[in-house]
């Protein structure tokens, strides 16, 4: 066997494979082709081999986020973030500092906003109506199902509030029938959204770019990005090809949406296949409903405020329909559920498709109670789940959204991560960027802690849930190529160089300080990503 282009040293790799007692990799043609000790690895080295020895450093196989939105994201997080606006108070003001810097006929941007600040009262923009003094606004909420909008920003955009969907979208109004700025799902959002200034492509090509950069500068190797909300998003993808590599390699997935008809079915199936050099279209996202905080889940009782009675599609039997053409075709999907009757209609759609090895995938599985969480075991379902959804939205007292919409009993089914790996089901991890920080150190030690890790003292909600520093690192690598279906995720013979290295060992850190554990470097298909355009932007982190 001639010898390796390229052999990398350190005191742990951790290979998630059979491969033991590993301190050399050896890399050839962007492919891992030698695997051994430093010993074995003095006999593959020639005149002509590249060595880098890192050290007392760890090398894993290269991390991959579950489910980001890097193209969609970059509309939906756009101006103040207001995020860590703890009251309607907080958030006014720093809206007000935001607005203060802007030009006089500016729209006003934010995003972020958790509706937790709202308390039991339904979320309306009366506050940002006070706060600006009546100036155009719109504020995504940190779901990104919902939205408020000033009463300018609604005359601006022509909405009235008897506007009808053909999904489970709606713009909220009072008992007079004026809106209250409320906007719930997609569609709703969209009759605002095309009255703001839009990005440029140019602009998104530099955004999405500096936000790989950051993204391989936290570890990251690869993430999923299950929509093809923007319309640039291919092109914005080819247009970074032409000034080079990507920093990191996606899969994605275009979503499907429940006003959509066979039409974009279609679409989505021919798109199957497309790819450039470090991205291509792989599988298809659905929506059986919306999310808990906004009243748009799907459940089987209404929650507190008596909503999430439905699914977002107005005939669910039409997901089916779409689903069993997906598999029909061969695509791999991925469901986003989080009330427990959509999960429960989505545990039967998955289990009643023909056996044959492609993989369905569940996407949040924030609330299951345990006889669909019996059937979910026997479905052949994989899971995708976002532990800082939990650290970061719910709070162990209960007095979240979430939690105050659910109730008690059902907010004790709360994203069962512990449950879910103890049913030996496949489990991947992810972000859901820009719904929470896409950092994958946090991540990991928000899992194994069940709490914002990096906030010292922060409280923790239903602890019972922790996973273990290798199931989390198994979530962010083997285990989101096996969720799909794929084979990766290890350091293999004969798999892709893609590897990412930490100045110390992720298992045998706490994860306090895995939280800022250096990242000496990530490989894709066996090349150093080059971080030194890493470009911070608060947007983005």
């Amino acid at each position: 066997m001639p010898g390796p282009q390229t052999v990398l040293y350190a005191r742990t790799i951790h290979t998630l494979g059979t491969a033991e007692d590993v301190s050399a990799i050896g890399i050839t043609d962007g492919l891992i082709s030698h695997l051994g000790t430093a010993s074995e690895a003095a006999g593959w080295i020639t005149a002509d081999t590249e060595v880098i020895d890192y050290g007392e450093a760890a090398i894993t196989p290269g991390l991959v986020d579950a489910h980001i939105h890097p193209v969609f994201g970059q509309s939906v997080a756009r101006g103040v973030f207001l995020g860590d606006a703890r009251t309607v108070e907080e958030a006014s003001l720093r809206l007000a500092e935001y607005a203060s810097k802007l030009g006089p006929k500016e729209i006003v941007l934010g995003h972020g906003l958790n509706v937790s600040i709202f308390g039991a009262s339904e979320p309306s923009s009366g506050f940002i109506d006070s706060a600006l003094a009546g100036r155009p606004a719109y504020i995504s909420c940190f779901d990104a199902h919902s939205a408020l909008a000033s009463k300018s920003m609604l005359q601006l955009a022509g909405v009235r509030g008897t506007e009808t969907f053909t999904d489970g979208s709606s713009v909220v109004v009072d008992e007079n029938g004026v809106p209250t700025g409320f906007l719930r799902e997609f569609a709703a959002m969209a009759l605002v959204e095309s009255a703001l200034p839009p990005l440029s492509i140019d602009d998104k090509v530099d955004a999405v770019y500096r936000l790989f950069i950051n993204m391989a500068a936290s570890g990251l190797t690869g993430g999923e990005m299950l929509d093809l909300a923007d319309p640039d998003s291919l092109e914005i993808f080819r247009r970074l090809e032409a000034r080079g590599d990507l920093p990191i390699k996606l899969r994605i997935a275009p979503w499907i949406m429940a006003s959509d008809d066979t039409g974009t079915l279609d679409q989505m199936i021919d798109l199957q296949g497309t790819h450039g050099r470090r991205w291509h279209v792989r599988g298809v996202k659905l929506m059986i409903d919306g999310t808990i905080d906004n009243g748009t889940a799907w459940l089987y009782e209404p929650d507190t405020e008596g909503e999430s009675t439905a699914s977002l599609y107005l005939n669910p039997g039409q997901y089916v329909q779409n689903l069993r053409s997906l598999d029909e075709a061969g695509v791999t999907t991925t469901t986003h559920a989080i009330g427990d009757q959509g999960i429960g209609y989505v545990i039967s759609a998955i289990a009643d498709l023909p056996k044959n090895g492609l993989r369905h995938r569940i996407e949040h599985l924030e609330e299951i109670n345990d006889q669909d969480f019996a059937r979910l075991k026997d479905s052949g379902a994989t899971i995708s789940m976002q532990p800082t959804h939990c650290t970061h939205f719910v709070r162990a007292d209960g007095t979240d959204t979430w939690s105050r919409r659910l109730g008690e009993h059902r907010s004790g089914f709360a994203f069962r991560l512990r449950d879910v790996k103890d049913a030996g089901l496949v489990l991947a991890l992810g972000s859901d960027w820009p719904i929470a920080p896409f950092d994958p150190r946090l991540i990991m030690a928000d899992a194994q802690t069940r709490r914002r890790t990096e906030v010292p003292g922060s409280d923790s909600a239903y602890p019972r849930h922790k996973l273990s520093a290798l199931e989390a690192l198994e979530g962010y690598t083997v285990n989101v190529h096996e969720s799909s279906g794929a084979r990766g995720g290890r350091i293999e013979v004969g798999l892709p160089a893609d590897l990412s290295i930490f100045a110390a060992d992720p298992l045998g850190v706490s994860p306090e300080e895995l939280c800022s554990l250096e990242v000496l470097g990530t490989y894709v298909d066996g090349q150093l990503v080059d971080l030194g355009a890493k470009l911070v932007d608060a947007a983005v982190v």
